[in-house]
């Protein structure tokens, strides 16, 4: 338990962890949406992880009739987008495998979303949908190789690498020559950016096609220093991944842009830091838990500072808000970007050891349950 969540009553936030359950269980299989983001596949996340920490087999069991609707209500004209399609789906059910949650075969399990993405590498003529979009494609293909990366003997993951390699050429497509702006995108955000230099800094650990990756490395801190976020928990994210980039490199030239990178989101991080209120860190506390999940990383900085925590609550546990999201409730606001991912965020506050060792750079991570994705 962290120092935030000692100052709070541990029975108030698990009476508001019960209270976001019950909403959900009322609610999640009048979704008609079975993706990540906003849809069946988070919520089946927190009911996972709510009944592993009640060790409370109810919980555990509804996840499981959740994610049967989801394969049900997969059909052809699903999409493939990270939020609310194909790629976030298949993402999710490797993260639940990988975390014990759900005993599969995901090489069978996940066949048709395989064959699916992969027509949608060849096919599709950009793999962003919008400026925000993440690089699902790229989160979905990582994940499915993850645990297999040095089984070179094994056909699968020999294909799999090859789609990497595919996902590789579309970075430099997107970042080097520009391809979004010949569909209406005019520029890509620091959420986006960062969804494609997580990608490639996974891609340059595990050694493929390095000569490509770091040339298009090198084009991304003059994108994000040109676009600055005015979300601070994307900049938060940015900060631990340029920290990762210098760490990681062996190019000296790489390292300099990224520790230039590095200093000046750190610079933008605190001149914001001022005049933040509760309900924007409530936000950002939200999202930052949100990316962990979906990075495998977690963000220690200014933001996470003693009280934060504890202010983010109050505006969880206060009665008028929590009437006024119910009265608000609809499909779009109860998966992990709404009341699912709210009750993920309070159970990680509730499960997370003090003290932390500090980095070099930045505090290092509160450890939680393993991710799918792994730091170096």
């Amino acid at each position: 338990m962290n120092q935030d969540t000692g100052r709070i009553n541990l029975k108030k936030i698990d009476d508001r962890l019960k209270r976001i359950a019950n909403v959900l269980l009322i609610n999640a299989s009048f979704i008609d949406n079975p993706g990540l983001l906003n849809g069946k596949t988070g919520i089946s996340i927190f009911f996972y992880e709510y009944g592993r920490y009640l060790n409370n087999k109810i919980y555990t069991d509804y996840a499981g009739e959740l994610i049967d609707e989801i394969y049900e209500e997969i059909a052809q004209n699903t999409p493939l987008s990270f939020s609310g399609g194909l790629t976030g789906i298949g993402w999710g059910i490797e993260y639940l495998v990988k975390n014990k949650f759900v005993d599969a075969d995901t090489d069978e399990a996940l066949a048709d979303i395989d064959n699916a993405v992969y027509r949608g590498i060849l096919n599709n003529p950009l793999l962003l949908e919008s400026e925000n979009d993440l690089f699902g494609y790229g989160h979905y293909c990582l994940s499915r190789l993850r645990g297999h990366e040095n089984d070179d003997d094994n056909l699968t993951t020999l294909i799999k690498k090859e789609h990497l390699i595919y996902l590789i050429d579309e970075c430099e497509r997107l970042l080097v020559h520009k391809r979004y702006l010949e569909f209406n995108i005019l520029q890509l955000s620091v959420a986006s950016i960062n969804s494609l230099l997580w990608f490639l800094l996974e891609v340059d650990r595990l050694g493929l096609f390095p000569v490509k990756v770091r040339k298009v490395l090198g084009y991304i801190p003059d994108y994000v220093s040109k676009e600055p976020s005015e979300y601070r928990a994307d900049l938060l994210v940015l900060n631990e991944l340029a920290r990762r980039a210098v760490n990681q490199t062996s190019d000296t030239g790489l390292e300099n842009q990224y520790l230039l990178l590095y200093e000046s989101v750190s610079e933008e991080l605190n001149r914001g830091e001022d005049g933040d209120g509760d309900e924007k860190i409530l936000s950002d506390l939200q999202s930052l838990h949100l990316q962990r999940l979906v990075y495998g990383i977690d963000i220690h900085g200014d933001l996470l500072k003693d009280g934060s925590f504890e202010k983010a609550f109050s505006i969880i546990d206060d009665e008028e808000n929590w009437n006024r999201t119910l009265e608000g409730i609809n499909k779009q606001n109860l998966g992990l970007t709404g009341l699912a991912g709210t009750g993920l965020l309070l159970l990680n506050a509730i499960s997370c050891p003090l003290p932390f060792a500090p980095s070099p750079l930045l505090p290092a991570p509160c450890p939680l349950p393993p991710a799918p994705c792994h730091d170096k």
